[in-house]
């Protein structure tokens, strides 16, 4: 039973396959749920909604600028 639509991110474990939905703004398991491997064996299946940590492309542009 879901209690609020929150856009779901989804994880793979790389030790045993195990698929790992956790809601937006919920960080990653620190252990896999059915093997107990490492947070660094569990990888992002989908990047989620756009926004996330990445900024928005509002800082200064290195590639044009001339000193």
């Amino acid at each position: 039973m879901k209690l609020l639509n929150l856009p779901i991110k989804r994880f793979q474990c790389g030790n045993c396959g195990q698929i790992i939905e956790v809601p937006q703004g919920i960080p990653k398991p620190l252990n896999c749920p059915r093997c107990g491997a490492p947070a660094m064996m569990i990888h992002r299946l989908n990047k989620g909604p756009p926004g996330g940590r990445r900024g928005r492309g509002r800082g200064p542009s290195w590639q044009g600028s001339q000193p």
